[in-house]
């Protein structure tokens, strides 16, 4: 075969390779998100797409038609990406999860929270650590009609609001050598639930174990970190799932 044909027929090839590569990203270009379902969370992995603002970080999956969303509220002076364990897996569940930036929701209370507008949910779960429980709490009673679970970390409520008379199904974590809250925090906080909160105590946990900050724990998290992660990560997506399953079961959206 002479040189010059050789050449063409090299030069052909790198072409058409070229080619089909570009056709296959396009291919995976075009390809529709798949949609987001909520019959089995657990079984759920969809991609993450982070977003961050000076006012909020947002954890979005690449779905379409996600209706139910996760507004998070922080323990005092964290960082928005201090939770990344926790809340990437929900939201790969198929869950959009919005954390506000306000260091100190529940002293500094927004009575606007800008969830509601970006998010677009037809329901919402509201969750927080610790001072971030409080405003969890807050925002539960104050958007009643939206909500549709509490999901609490070793929350501190220095408030005045409380879930005791509300009909709201509530999952409350608590730390087994939790150093930052005192026995009487812990009551007052346990005191406005209502009679339905289901209670999970994390063995070998201090109140700092649900983020990357160890910040004030004191030693109390003896467990391994990424271990009670999991562990909490389920338990949420598990109660998700029970509440999901019983609006389904009525009639009613989420």
């Amino acid at each position: 075969m002479r040189a010059g044909t050789e050449k063409r027929i090299k030069l052909a090839a790198a072409a058409l390779a070229v080619c089909l590569c570009f056709c296959l990203a396009c291919l995976g270009a075009c390809e529709e998100p798949p949609v987001a379902d909520l019959t089995d969370l657990a079984a759920n992995s969809y991609e993450v797409e982070i977003t961050d603002t000076e006012e909020y970080r947002l954890y979005m999956p690449k779905a379409t038609g996600v209706t139910c969303g996760f507004i998070f509220y922080l323990g005092t002076a964290m960082n928005t990406d201090n939770y990344d364990v926790i809340l990437a897996a929900i939201s790969a569940a198929g869950v959009a999860v919005y954390v506000s930036s306000n260091p100190f929701p529940d002293l500094l209370y927004e009575e606007l929270e800008n969830a509601y507008s970006l998010l677009n949910a037809e329901k919402y779960f509201i969750g927080g650590h610790s001072q971030g429980g409080g405003a969890a709490v807050r925002r539960a009673c104050e958007n009643a009609q939206t909500t549709a679970g509490a999901i609490l970390l070793s929350p501190l409520i220095s408030n005045d609001f409380t879930l005791a008379d509300k009909d709201l199904p509530t999952l409350y974590f608590e730390a087994e050598n939790d150093y930052v809250l005192s026995s009487s925090m812990q009551a007052t906080a346990k005191g406005r639930m209502n009679e339905s909160c289901e209670f999970i105590t994390l063995r070998g946990a201090g109140h700092m174990c649900y983020g990357a900050s160890d910040l004030l724990d004191g030693g109390g998290t003896i467990r391994d970190k990424a271990e009670i992660q999991r562990e909490v990560s389920a338990a949420i997506l598990a109660f998700m799932q029970r509440v999901i399953d019983a609006s389904a079961s009525a009639g009613a959206p989420v």
